[in-house]
């Protein structure tokens, strides 16, 4: 596996890379995924929750209209936390296609490879004391 930011040849078990630093992203580690996951548990659990409150509730009340209410008002609450979830996962889906439609030159830029034809000439370095000393002659009068 390379690194993302520097390229260097990484190890797949390491969370950040070697050489720059950056975090590396595997494909488990997506909030993509973990969305999808508290949907499902949250769907889950608040249908049992519903099904264990409501069997409970009919013990202890003999009217069933309050119950009732009851089961319509938590199940507006539940669709209503699982709509929001599924709004985010719709948002970072369609995310993820516009950085997958991107193409390949615009997601990695590359250098252009430097041949000996595009070095300089050498040329001696100006002396900073050169420069300086000339101030420090004296000035005739």
């Amino acid at each position: 596996m390379f690194c993302s930011r520097c390229g260097k040849q990484i190890d797949d078990s390491l969370k950040f890379c070697n050489g720059c630093g950056a975090r590396i992203k595997n494909e488990d580690d997506s909030p993509l995924t973990s969305l999808i996951t508290a949907l499902i548990i949250i769907g889950t659990a608040g249908l049992g929750i519903l099904v264990g409150l409501s069997a409970v509730l009919l013990d202890k009340i003999p009217n069933f209209g309050p119950v009732l209410i009851f089961g319509v008002v938590y199940l507006g609450v539940l669709f209503g936390i699982c709509f929001m979830l599924m709004r985010q996962i719709t948002k970072l889906i369609d995310a993820d296609l516009g950085r997958r439609r991107l193409p390949e030159a615009k997601q990695f830029s590359e250098l252009p490879p430097r041949s000996t034809n595009q070095l300089e000439e050498f040329r001696e370095p100006a002396s900073v004391t050169d420069q300086t000393t000339r101030t420090l002659d004296k000035i005739p009068r």
